[in-house]
C-alpha cells in the first residue's frame, strides 16, 4: 500500500461517536475546577493573561494554511490545534499534515453536510471518507473548458494515500479514466455510471452511456490495475461492441474478482465475449448481468464457461431472455461446475426443462449449491412438487425463491415443506 507519511490516519469513528455521546452529559464542576474556568474566562477577556501556549496555537491556527506545522507537537496541544482548525483550508494541505478524525468529521458534517453517507463504505475513517466523496464530487462537476486539468491532477496526487474508492454517477468531461486510476495506487473500487444529474426537460440520448473512447481508457485501466477488486458498471448502456473493447483488458486483468456489468444491452454475442473470460484463468468469484438482452443461445455459451471456470461463485442472470431452453443449458453446464454456490435466473421463463434439469442437478452428492432464485418464472404445481421431492433429500440448499410462479402459493403444504427443508440445512451449516 502506497503510503508517503509515516503517521497514522487517526482515530476511528467508534471512538468519535462515543464522545459525541459523552459530551451530551454535563459534568459536575468541583469548586477549584470552577476557580479554574473564572480565570480562563478572565484572561479571554485580557490579551495580556493569555499563557504564551495559547498564543502559539492561536498564531499556528491563523496560519496554518500557509505555513503548516511540520514539527512534532504533543498530542494535547495538536489537538486544540486542529479543534480551532476552519474547515474550509486548502485540502492538499490537510491530506498532508491533519490527521484527527475529529477535525475530518467536521469537514464532512458541517461544511459539506454528508450526513446521509455510510461510513463504513469508507474504511470507518473520516478523512478517507472525506477525500473519496471530494474526488467524486470533483470529477462529477469537472468542465474542461473552464478548468485546468493538471490542478485535477495535483489534488489527486495530493491525497492518493486515501482514496481506495471512486464512484461516480456521471462524467459529462470524459476524462481518460486510465490517467486517473494511475495516479491512485490504492485503489480498489470502481463504481463508474455515465449518466447525467438533474437534467430535468433538457434530456438528450447522447449525453447519456459509455463512448467508446471511455470503453478504450478503462481497458487499458483494467489491464495495468495491480490493486482493482472491485468493477461496477451498471446503466452504461454497454453493448457487444462496447464490451468486445472492455474484454481487451478484462482478459488480461488477474485481480478484479467482483464485477457488476447488469441493465445494459449485452446480448447472446457479448454471453460468448463472457465465457471466454470464465475461463482457466478467471478470478472473478461474483458476476452480475441482471437486466440484459441475452438469449437461449447466450445461456448456451455461459454454460460452456461454467464448465471450465474454477473461480465463480455468485451468478446473477436475473431479467434476461433465457427462456426455458436457455435456463436449461444453463444448468447443465452446472453439472461439471464443482464453485458456484449461488445462481439467480429469475424472470427468464424458466419452465418444466429447467425443473427436470435441476432435479438431476440437486440430487448429486457432490452439489455445492446454497441458494437459488426461481422467482417470477413459468413454473407449474407439478415443478414445484418435484424440486419439493428433491430437496428433501438434499443436504446443502439454504436458500430457495420460487415466488411469483404459477404453481407456487405461499401459504400451501408445499411452499411449508420447502420452508423447513431449507431451515433444517441452514441450521445444520
Amino acid at each position: 500500500m502506497a503510503i508517503r507519511s509515516g503517521c497514522t490516519v487517526g482515530r476511528t469513528t467508534g471512538e468519535s461517536s462515543l464522545s459525541d455521546q459523552l459530551h451530551k452529559y454535563k459534568s459536575r464542576q468541583l469548586r477549584e475546577e470552577a476557580k479554574k474556568t473564572e480565570k480562563e474566562k478572565l484572561r479571554a477577556a485580557n490579551p495580556a493573561r493569555e499563557s504564551l501556549s495559547s498564543k502559539c496555537i492561536r498564531v499556528i491556527v491563523e496560519n496554518f494554511n500557509t505555513r503548516p506545522v511540520k514539527e512534532a507537537i504533543p498530542p494535547p496541544q495538536m489537538a486544540l490545534i486542529t479543534k480551532q482548525l476552519s474547515t474550509n483550508i486548502d485540502p492538499a494541505v490537510g491530506a498532508k499534515y491533519v490527521h484527527d478524525e475529529n477535525f475530518w468529521k467536521r469537514c464532512c458534517v458541517e461544511k459539506f453536510g454528508w450526513h446521509n453517507c455510510h461510513l463504513v463504505e469508507h474504511g470507518l475513517l473520516w478523512k478517507q471518507m472525506f477525500f473519496e466523496k471530494f474526488i467524486q464530487e470533483r470529477l462529477e462537476d469537472f468542465d474542461p473548458s473552464t478548468e485546468n486539468v493538471n490542478d485535477l491532477y495535483e489534488q489527486l496526487d495530493s491525497c492518493m494515500d486515501y482514496i481506495f474508492t471512486i464512484t461516480f454517477k456521471q462524467l459529462p468531461s470524459h476524462l481518460d479514466m486510465s490517467d486517473i486510476c494511475t495516479s491512485l495506487p490504492n485503489l480498489s473500487k470502481l463504481d463508474i455510471t455515465y449518466g447525467v444529474k438533474k437534467i430535468g426537460m433538457h434530456y438528450e440520448r447522447m449525453l447519456f452511456g459509455m463512448k467508446i473512447s471511455d470503453a478504450t481508457s478503462l481497458a487499458r485501466t483494467f489491464e495495468h490495475s495491480t490493486s482493482l477488486t472491485t468493477l461496477l458498471m451498471t446503466g452504461n448502456m454497454i453493448d457487444d461492441d462496447l464490451l468486445r473493447m472492455l474484454m481487451t483488458g478484462l482478459i488480461k486483468n488477474n485481480t478484479i474478482t467482483y464485477l457488476d456489468i447488469s441493465h445494459n444491452k449485452i446480448t447472446n454475442h457479448g454471453a460468448r465475449l463472457l465465457s471466454k473470460l470464465m475461463g482457466e484463468n478467471c478470478v472473478i468469484s461474483t458476476l452480475n448481468l441482471a437486466d440484459n438482452q441475452i438469449h437461449t443461445e447466450g445461456g448456451r455459451y455461459l454454460a460452456r464457461g461454467l464448465r471450465e471456470n474454477e473461480s465463480l461463485l455468485h451468478l446473477n442472470l436475473r431479467l434476461n431472455r433465457l427462456g426455458d431452453e436457455g435456463c436449461k443449458l444453463l444448468m447443465e453446464g452446472l453439472h461439471d461446475n464443482i464453485t458456484l454456490t449461488d445462481i439467480n435466473i429469475g424472470s427468464n421463463s424458466a419452465g418444466r426443462q429447467t425443473a427436470h434439469v435441476l432435479c438431476s442437478l440437486l440430487r448429486e452428492e457432490d452439489c455445492r449449491l446454497i441458494a437459488i432464485d426461481l422467482c417470477s418464472n413459468e413454473l407449474q404445481f407439478e415443478d414445484v412438487d418435484r424440486i419439493r421431492a428433491t430437496i428433501s433429500t438434499n443436504h446443502t440448499l439454504c436458500r430457495l425463491d420460487l415466488r411469483r410462479n404459477d404453481g407456487y402459493e405461499d401459504d400451501s403444504r408445499t411452499a411449508q415443506e420447502i420452508d423447513k427443508t431449507l431451515y433444517t440445512n441452514e441450521t445444520q451449516w
